[in-house]
């Protein structure tokens, strides 16, 4: 996967007010418009296929997705049972999304707010991502450098995912 700059995880340990945090961003040149790339980021199919450990993504309306989601961390198994929403788009240039999910094996919660912009260059689209992630419960106690590895992995195989399948 060619990337315009390096996925970067940051953390924020926990504080006496605050949830343990996680950062990622990167760019992702992907040979297409952004019109088809788009299109097929925006089919619940296609992301089910491209998200790491999905069991299922459900699209439930227009903006409103369910999902299941089982990952290895460690030696834990994670299985989160969530949701997500679109909740501004503006199409085919940027998408900002909530989401949650529950792992009921560690009592884990875990809250994101990412955001995708795609601009047209002369080498296709850039798909340019940021994401916050918040969690507490069982894998908080994982760490955030173990954690984040493993999210970061997943991130790149997610979009790797997208590039392949959209350029074949």
């Amino acid at each position: 996967m060619e990337s315009t700059t390096d996925t970067e995880a940051t953390s924020d340990g926990p504080t006496e007010d605050a949830e343990p945090r996680l950062e990622f961003s990167d760019t992702v040149t992907i040979e297409t418009t952004s019109e088809e790339l788009w299109a097929y980021i925006s089919d619940a199919e296609n992301l089910a296929d491209c998200i790491p450990g999905a069991e299922s993504v459900e699209r439930q309306s227009e903006r409103h997705y369910t999902c299941e989601i089982t990952r290895g961390v460690s030696h834990v198994n994670v299985s989160l049972s969530g949701e997500f929403e679109l909740v501004e788009m503006h199409e085919p240039e940027w998408i900002v999304m909530e989401g949650g999910g529950f792992d009921s094996t560690t009592g884990s919660d875990f809250d994101v707010l990412a955001a995708m912009e795609m601009t047209e260059t002369d080498a296709g689209t850039d798909l340019a991502y940021t994401a916050e992630l918040y969690y507490t419960g069982g894998v908080a106690r994982l760490g955030a450098r173990l954690l984040g590895r493993v999210i970061r992995s997943d991130i790149e195989t997610y979009f790797g995912n997208i590039k392949d399948n959209v350029e074949d």
